[in-house]
Order: structure tokens, then sequence, then C-alpha cells
């Protein structure tokens, strides 16, 4: 299953401490094989992180749970407004 996720904060990883930053990022790497694509979110170019979005491939909502909330941003308490969704992707080619 595909779910998506969404963070919703104003978190600017350059602005937090330098070595959660870093568990952050290593979470995301070592889970790459199901969190497949994440990035902070921007209202315009320039403009201050509003949040971040993940997609992320897990068996159950519950295994998304799992990784939403091992993130240690999460377990920081630095996301506290975070939502799963199931992604029904649309069957469309690719250009």
């Amino acid at each position: 299953m595909r779910f998506v996720v969404m963070f919703f904060d104003s978190l600017t990883p350059s602005e937090v401490d330098i070595e959660l930053t870093r568990a952050h990022f290593n979470y995301l790497e070592m889970n790459a094989d199901r969190i497949t694509m994440a990035g902070g979110l921007l209202p315009f170019p320039g403009g201050r992180f509003c949040g971040s979005l993940w997609v992320v491939q897990a068996a159950s909502v519950e295994e998304a749970h799992r990784l939403v909330e091992g993130d240690p941003y999460c377990l920081a308490g630095l996301r506290p407004d975070r939502r799963i969704y199931l992604w029904n992707v649309a069957p469309t080619r690719a250009k």
C-alpha cells in the first residue's frame, strides 16, 4: 500500500540541533525502502517551510504509523500535527 504523510509545522532543519537533524536524515536513509520520497514544503520559492511530505510504501496503516512515530523529529515533539493518508495512485502513463 502507498501512503502520503503530511507534517504541518514550521520546522527548518538548519535551525534545529544538528545531531537531531542528522538523526532525522539518517532515519530517512535507513528506511529508504519504505519512505520512498520525503521533503519540505514551501508556500512559494524562498518562503519558510510550512511542513513536509513523505511518500511511504507499507503493508498496513499501522506500519506507516510506526515509521512516522519512529522519526527523531516526531520523537522530539517537533511535529505535533501529522496526518497519514492512503494514496490511491491514478493509472496514468509516464511521459
